[in-house]
C-alpha cells in the first residue's frame, strides 16, 4: 500500500485476473468440444434397410465451394472485423508479431502450412507441413479445421458461410508486404466448371422437429453444456450481475436483448422486444451471426439440434414461471 491509501499493485492484479479469466475461458471452451462435440455423426447409431443412398450422397461431396469466384468482390473491412471477433484472441496478426495460443498470422497466405517458426503443432498436422497455403488450401481449412485435420487441436468450428470465409481470405491475403496475386479470369473459370452442380440427390428422410429433440431433452446434459461454454461470460443466478454478457436467469418468455442495465450492439437492436421463443432462442444459439448479422457475441453456435434442446431445456426450468415445453 502506498501513503495515500492506494494498492500500487491494483494494475497488476487487475491485469493478472484479466489473463486468468481468458486462459479458463479458452480451457473451457476446447473441454467442451471434446465431450459434447457440436457436428452430426459421422455415421448413423442405427442403420436402417434402404436408407444408405442419402449417406453415399454426403460423403461424396468434396468439400466446400471454391472461394475463387468470391474473392473479387470480397468486404476486407468485414473480413477484419470477423478476424478480431474471432481469432484475435488466439493469434496476432502484426509483422513479426508474438505467437500466442495459435500462431501469428501475418503473411499466411501464400505461406508453408504448419511451419511458423518456434510455434509447436500438434501431430495431427504435421503431415501437412510444407505445403502452401494456397486459396482453396485456406478455404478448406476456416471452413472446418476439424475436417480439414482430424484431431487438430484448434477447437475452431469454422467459418459456414462461404462469402464470410472470402472476406477473411481477402483480409489476410492483405497482411503481406508482397501479397498473393488474386486469381486470374482463366482460374475462376477453372473452379466453377469444377463446382458445376452434381446430380439431385434422392430425398432424404424426415428430421425430427424442434419439439421431438424438447420432449427428448437432458437438463443435465444441457446444464453442462452452459457451465462449459456460457458461464465465463453470463451469469445463471436470479438477480446475478451482467457480465461480459446479460444474466440469463428467466430468459425464456423474456424480452430479447432488454436486460435493464445492459449496452447491447446495434446489430440487435432490430430484434430487442421481442419475445424468446422456443424457435426464436434455438435460432440464436444455432448460429448468433446469423441471427443477428454482426453481433458482438462471436459464439460460433451449437449445430447439433439436440444439444440445443438439452440448453433450451435447462435454461426454461431455470426462472420462476418455466414455460411448458412438449
Amino acid at each position: 500500500m502506498t501513503e495515500s491509501g492506494r494498492d500500487s499493485l491494483l494494475g497488476n492484479k487487475i491485469a493478472a485476473g484479466l489473463l486468468t479469466a481468458g486462459l479458463i475461458f479458452w480451457g473451457a471452451n476446447r473441454v467442451a468440444h471434446v465431450i459434447i462435440p457440436d457436428d452430426a455423426p459421422r455415421a448413423p447409431a442405427i442403420a436402417l434397410a434402404g436408407l444408405t443412398a442419402p449417406t453415399q450422397a454426403i460423403a461424396a461431396q468434396s468439400g466446400p465451394v471454391s472461394l475463387l469466384p468470391l474473392l473479387a468482390g470480397a468486404d476486407i473491412g468485414k473480413g477484419q472485423a470477423l478476424v478480431q471477433q474471432q481469432c484475435a484472441a488466439c493469434h496476432t496478426v502484426m509483422p513479426q508479431g508474438a505467437n500466442g495460443v495459435g500462431p501469428n498470422l501475418y503473411g499466411i497466405v501464400g505461406a508453408a502450412m504448419f511451419s511458423h517458426e518456434s510455434f509447436t503443432y500438434s501431430d495431427a498436422v504435421k503431415g501437412k507441413a510444407g505445403a502452401k497455403w494456397s486459396y482453396e488450401t485456406l478455404n478448406a481449412w476456416l471452413a472446418s479445421p476439424a475436417t480439414f485435420a482430424p484431431g487438430t487441436a484448434m477447437s475452431y468450428a469454422g467459418i459456414k458461410n462461404d462469402q464470410t470465409r472470402a472476406d477473411v481470405v481477402a483480409y489476410l491475403r492483405g497482411l503481406s508486404t508482397a501479397p498473393v496475386p488474386l486469381p486470374s479470369a482463366d482460374d475462376i473459370k477453372a473452379a466453377q466448371t469444377a463446382a458445376a452442380p452434381p446430380p439431385a440427390a434422392p430425398a432424404t428422410p424426415a428430421q425430427p422437429s424442434l419439439n421431438d429433440d424438447l420432449a427428448n431433452a437432458d437438463i443435465g446434459k444441457g446444464q453442462a453444456v452452459v457451465a462449459q461454454q456460457c458461464a465465463a461470460c453470463h451469469t445463471l443466478a436470479k438477480g446475478g450481475a451482467d457480465g461480459v454478457g446479460p444474466n440469463l436467469y428467466g430468459i425464456l418468455q423474456h424480452k430479447a436483448f432488454s436486460e435493464p442495465g445492459f449496452g447491447y450492439s446495434s446489430a440487435v437492436s432490430a430484434k430487442a422486444g421481442t419475445a424468446w421463443t422456443v424457435d426464436s432462442l434455438s435460432d440464436w444459439l444455432k448460429s448468433p451471426n446469423s441471427f443477428a448479422s454482426g453481433t458482438a457475441m462471436s459464439f460460433a453456435g451449437l449445430k447439433n439440434d439436440q444439444t440445443r434442446a438439452d440448453v433450451i431445456a435447462y435454461l426454461n426450468k431455470n426462472s420462476d414461471a418455466p414455460a411448458k415445453l412438449p
